[in-house]
């Protein structure tokens, strides 16, 4: 792997880490594009300590997991490398993989309120995805002001340790 992809790569883990951090602190709501979206993690995920030769892997599936298992994985220096997420807004739901070497969505699928011919229901799946592109680069260009300003200098790491140590149940 270059290093350019190395450095994009871990920006992305450092990104879905983040992503999952505010899910869980905010029970689930995410502030995207000026618009309120329930998001958690779906029954899978996988974590990876870089900074270790082999990298340090761990994943997760199914129900049996916990927020607190998932904290501890972080604790021990892992970032997030793939997630299945669930994304609610209103009667719209999205559930799709985030890979973070790439932040490509795979597995993508779309629960969308019956239309009543294949021209309304294509239209309003292009729109939908259009909106999880839209959430997705909301949620990025966030991360990016969160992680990059002073604040989280100040105050926004104080409060990713505090959520981090606390336990869930």
């Amino acid at each position: 792997m270059d290093e350019q992809h190395e450095k994009l790569s871990a920006i992305g883990r450092e990104f879905l880490t983040w992503l999952y951090y505010q899910s869980d602190a905010c029970a689930g709501r995410i502030e995207a594009g000026g618009e309120i979206f329930e998001l958690w993690i779906d029954r899978r995920a996988a974590l990876e300590d870089d900074a270790t030769d082999p990298p340090g892997c761990v994943s997760f599936s199914g129900d049996t997991f916990t927020s607190d298992d998932l904290k501890n994985a972080i604790r021990s220096g892992k970032k997030v490398r793939e997630a299945r997420f669930r994304l609610e807004k209103g009667e719209n739901t999205w559930c799709f993989s985030l890979r973070a070497d790439r932040l490509e969505v795979t597995g993508l699928k779309i629960d969308l309120p019956d239309a009543d011919d294949i021209d309304e229901r294509f239209h309003g799946r292009i729109i939908a995805i259009s909106a999880l592109n839209d959430f997705i680069d909301a949620c990025f260009a966030r991360f990016l002001d969160s992680v990059l300003s002073k604040k989280w200098k100040s105050g926004g790491r104080k409060e990713f340790q505090t959520w981090l140590e606390a336990p869930t149940s």
